[in-house]
């Protein structure tokens, strides 16, 4: 008889163990799928634009771009790698190549076609 409960209590102990081990596995699975769906939406992301630009600052640059029948201004900063083609100047037609780091927009390669000048 008290070779049959031992064998019991240590049946039980085993089954508990193995259910606690495995509940930690699907939670870590669970955790590991959240912190690389995170990852994965702050990652960062490339785009191209065209449209006119509407300002020029110190260390970035707004760029109006007609999507569908509305007109919406991009903000882009630039840095030590941002490559131009052509000068920015205000009201001239630009193609800005991008990648979104932490929700800025920074300028990777800049293609500005000049205004046309008036004849004399």
């Amino acid at each position: 008889m008290r070779f049959r409960v031992i064998v019991t209590v240590v049946a039980l102990f085993t089954l508990t163990v193995f259910m606690a081990c495995l509940s930690v596995a699907v939670s870590s699975d669970a955790l590991a799928s959240q912190l690389t769906s995170r990852l994965l939406k702050s990652a960062t992301q490339t785009g191209s634009v065209t449209g006119k630009i509407s300002g020029i600052g110190d260390a970035s640059f707004s760029v109006d771009v007609r999507k569908s029948q509305n007109s919406v201004t991009l903000q882009f900063l630039i840095d030590d790698t941002t490559k131009f083609e052509g000068r920015l100047e205000v009201g001239s037609l630009a193609t800005v190549d991008y990648r979104t780091d932490d929700g800025n927009n920074i300028a990777l390669h800049v293609v500005v076609q000049p205004t046309a000048k008036p004849a004399k």
